[in-house]
């Protein structure tokens, strides 16, 4: 059975063959030919915060349109990172934890995003808020380099502006269901249509993802607590439009994760110790590195995540002005195996030495260049992290933020369209807790 990471690696592939062929990146998508006549579509963008071809953009920017959503079937943020030259995606910890690089500037662990994230004209403050189940998507763009003077505090790497489809007068009820292998199950449905044609607009939808996980635990029974995860989201978005002039566009969303957390494998760089010792697993090649997995804690991530938005647009005359504002709250937490092990940290600990002489007693072993001995120090035992010994210790971690943000704006243009200007003011209010504990392992789980 074709593994399912290299079958995404190869769907991504196709994906970003169709791009560079195709056109979500150019700046204009050619049309099939009429009378020897062939016509070209432009490419309207918004990365600037206001509507205009991807030509007069005086920066580089990446667009994945609604045809190429569809083909790759674009429906979290790795599926789009993918298809974006120059952006990479690291997951490193949790599912708050998303560290994006762009042009080599990158995000740090534990800190805010180094790229503004914008859905639907409103700026996400919230690190935890970019990896995501994304639903009606209609347009992506990336748009790479500071982009400090547009959006402020955060924005060096630059932006990703993410446009989902509005509910309008048309009933609309879709849904979407996979199942493969390590019990991967999707599910994603939405229904909306008009409650008042041509005045106000519903669509609710809810997704949920379960899967087992590539890896297993082998000192676990072969448990899939690895990279098991689960998600359900449930999101509701109400349009109003009670004069041609004014919208009102509120969003709610809620949901829960429920999955595994950080979990290293040691891989050894030490080639002084390769040769003194005939042992190549001293030096090894990463790329070579079979993961074998032995903790003897589950590791577990849990995330609760609320958001509230308000976004209301008029058309003056002279103008347009955009208020908006967003009520988000995320809480994360993980706990795991820890590290220690592999540097001594709780050697002298009762506790470690028990686990080491119980484990060898019952002819446990790790895989080399580790070994297990009676007792935990070198040259009796070379633990790495992660071992089912428990030497490692724990971790837990809480990464909690609530913010309240708001921005007025004020936007037009003269003399022709030549000149476009804009005026505003934005505000945050912003609480954000960091916890990190490090304890010795009692061997309760």
């Amino acid at each position: 059975m074709a593994n399912p990471t290299t079958t995404r690696r190869l769907l991504n592939s196709v994906g970003c063959l169709a791009l560079l062929a195709g056109g979500p990146v150019l700046a204009q998508e050619m049309q099939p030919e009429t009378d020897g006549i062939i016509t070209l579509e432009e490419i309207v963008v918004t990365a600037r915060r206001f509507a205009e071809s991807i030509q007069d953009v005086p920066a580089t920017v990446s667009v994945i349109d609604s045809a190429t959503i569809n083909d790759a079937g674009v429906e979290r943020v790795e599926d789009f990172i993918s298809l974006t030259a120059g952006v990479s995606l690291v997951n490193a910890a949790e599912a708050g934890d998303t560290q994006v690089n762009i042009r080599g500037i990158n995000g740090t662990r534990d800190a805010e995003s180094s790229f503004a994230f914008v859905m639907d004209g409103i700026l996400y403050t919230n690190p935890a808020a970019f990896n995501r189940e994304f639903t009606a998507l209609q347009q992506i763009e990336i748009l790479k380099g500071p982009q400090g003077a547009i959006y402020g505090r955060n924005a060096a790497a630059g932006a990703i502006v993410v446009t989902t489809r509005k509910p309008g007068n048309e009933f609309h009820a879709s849904g979407k269901a996979s199942y493969a292998e390590d019990d991967t199950l999707f599910l994603n449905g939405s229904v909306e249509g008009p409650i008042v044609e041509d005045k106000l607009f519903l669509r609710v939808s809810a997704d949920y993802r379960e899967t087992d996980g590539f890896y297993r635990n082998s000192f676990q029974d072969n448990r899939p607590i690895v990279d098991d995860f689960e998600n359900w989201n449930i999101n509701a978005r109400l349009v109003a439009e009670p004069t041609d002039r004014l919208s009102i566009d509120t969003k709610v969303r809620y949901g829960e994760v429920t999955a595994g957390a950080i979990t290293f494998n040691a891989s050894f760089e030490i080639p002084a110790l390769a040769d003194a010792f005939n042992q190549p697993l001293f030096f090894e090649d990463v790329n070579d590195h079979d993961f074998v997995f032995q903790a003897n804690i589950d590791p577990l991530n849990k995330q609760d995540a609320l958001e509230i938005s308000s976004k209301i647009d008029y058309a003056f005359d002279f103008g347009d002005l955009t208020i908006w504002s967003l009520y988000s709250d995320i809480d994360n937490s993980f706990s795991a195996d820890g590290t220690s092990g592999a540097f001594g940290f709780f050697t002298d600990e009762q506790t470690c030495q028990n686990s080491a002489q119980d484990l060898f007693d019952q002819g446990v072993t790790l895989p080399g260049p580790q070994f297990l001995g009676p007792t935990p120090g070198f040259p009796t035992s070379l633990l790495g992290p992660f071992t089912p010994t428990t030497c490692d210790g724990t971790q837990y971690q809480e990464r909690n933020q609530s913010d309240f943000s708001i921005e007025a704006r004020l936007s037009g243009s003269t003399m022709g369209e030549r000149l476009t200007w804009g005026i505003g003011g934005y505000f945050l209010d912003l609480k954000r807790t960091v916890g990190v504990n490090l304890g010795i392992d009692t061997g309760m789980g």
